[in-house]
């Protein structure tokens, strides 16, 4: 367990806290604001879970106790809410403080939702929990490098991952039966008599909706039989690439795949509304080489793209209203990555590796003889596997390190227990004399008999002075 000084500068209710929180009873509050924030940001819910259970001890931490902080999110970037500060890789380091749990919630999604090293998984389908959690540990979330193999543990041993096809609570949507998706979208097949607009009466959403989610005309229709999406398609296709069969039309292909219509178009650098040749290989998740141009069966588009609308779900929760209209990454950058990296005064690898978009691991497998402690000016170092292979410094994972083997799912509770308190920010917590304290209001604040205060501060009197640090927890 790592020790643990927490200042508090802000003036709070905080109740007493006597017996811990199990795992089930933590899954139990949390999971609707879990699967609640999945609809809004795209970030599974099972990952959320499965994060809370383990960086606040199941809600036990004291940083979740007296900040409402479940993920250990740092004061980075541009916050400008309420602070606490702890030891933890280094002295008082500034951790963020919430005025409850669902604003902790949907902090820990919009920091994975821009910052470039989670925008990767966000590519990923939903339900693909393991590549989330691999995913995490390769983005540097946290310094175990068995985070991952961790987080998949939990999530089975609590079996989170159901939780990744839970409809909105509180929403219309009919239940979605497990293989009832396409790519991580939830989907219904259409049956004899159904229309656009009885489908979307029966879900609680508008027609536009279905049409856009669909990619159909205004006045489109479906079929008995046709797949019909319940929420907008993916960026990327649930295969690499696919070869057009006889009477196949872009459209088709992606229904079939759960893409995007206009991300299928661009992937595969073609005019929007024309139908590639039977037998044409499409690309599905990345973009085709602008000199492998796919054949057309009808080289003039037969409609125009639809245009684009903000869908605001109609819906609310208890909780407040929210915009579930974008899901997934965003304030992504693009950032031209050349063939190689000349090493400057003061550059170390964190500080290439954030300057290109790259992962640290992934420069270190690409340069063999990289060594991050001992880099040298004027060392060059390659940005990108081809460039590796084609200069031959790359590293088979034979040539570095063994292959990670994932540890052994833990048995019993109290081991559950022992891996939560390694990681979790935890220990006394102290709070910083602001104008207007009193020893009774704060003892009042955080629980405490005055007793308990002047025995932990060595106290001989009530008298406490602005800018004096108290404990205020064992």
């Amino acid at each position: 367990m790592r020790n643990l000084i927490i200042i508090i500068s802000v003036l709070c209710s905080t109740p007493v806290f006597a017996q811990k929180q199990t795992p089930a009873e933590y899954i139990e509050k949390y999971k609707d604001l879990a699967v609640i924030e999945m609809h809004r940001s795209g970030v599974p819910a099972s990952i959320t879970l499965a994060q809370g259970i383990l960086e606040s001890n199941s809600g036990n931490s004291r940083l979740a106790k007296y900040a409402n902080n479940h993920f250990g999110i740092k004061c980075k970037g541009s916050w400008t809410g309420n602070v606490i500060y702890a030891d933890d890789d280094a002295p008082d380091e500034c951790f963020r403080a919430y005025p409850d749990v669902l604003s902790s919630y949907k902090d820990h999604s919009e920091f994975l939702r821009t910052n470039w090293r989670y925008h990767p998984l966000f590519e990923l389908r939903l339900t693909d929990y393991k590549g989330w959690c691999k995913g995490l540990r390769k983005a540097g979330y946290a310094t175990n490098p068995q985070y991952g193999s961790i987080l998949i543990n939990l999530i089975e041993r609590y079996k989170l991952q159901a939780f990744d096809l839970e409809k909105m609570p509180g929403m219309g949507l009919p239940s979605i039966h497990q293989g009832e998706y396409i790519n991580g979208v939830p989907v219904k097949t259409a049956k004899a008599g159904e229309t656009i607009k009885s489908i979307a009466e029966e879900t609680f959403v508008k027609e536009r909706h279905i049409r856009k989610w669909n990619d159909l005309p205004k006045d489109g229709e479906i079929n008995e039989g046709d797949v019909v999406y319940l929420k907008p398609k993916r960026r990327r296709g649930s295969e690499v690439n696919y070869t057009v069969l006889p009477g196949e039309t872009m459209h088709n292909i992606s229904q079939k795949f759960g893409i995007k219509l206009k991300q299928l178009y661009k992937k595969n650098r073609m005019e929007f509304g024309a139908q590639p040749k039977e037998g044409e290989m499409l690309y599905m998740q990345k973009k085709r080489a602008s000199g492998d141009v796919v054949k057309l069966a009808d080289k003039k588009p037969d409609w125009e793209e639809p245009k684009e609308d903000k869908f605001v779900n109609p819906h609310s929760v208890k909780t407040e209203k929210i915009d579930f209209s974008k899901p997934g990454a965003i304030k992504k950058e693009v950032v031209e990555v050349p063939e190689h990296h000349i090493v400057a005064k003061g550059d170390n690898i964190y500080r290439i590796a954030e300057k290109y978009h790259v992962f640290e691991e992934d420069l270190l497998e690409w340069n063999r003889d990289l060594k991050p402690t001992a880099m040298r000016v004027g060392q060059k170092i390659y940005l990108s596997k081809e460039a590796a292979l084609k200069k031959g410094t790359f590293s088979t994972p034979k040539q570095t390190k063994p292959k990670e083997v994932e540890p052994e799912k833990p048995k019993t509770e109290k081991e559950i227990e022992e891996i939560k308190k390694e990681i979790a920010v935890d220990g006394p917590v102290y709070h910083k004399v602001v104008k207007g304290d009193t020893v009774y209001n704060i003892c009042k604040r955080f629980g405490v008999t005055e007793a308990q205060l002047r025995k932990w501060n060595n106290l001989d009197t009530i008298v406490i002075k602005i800018g004096q640090k108290l404990q205020v927890s064992e």
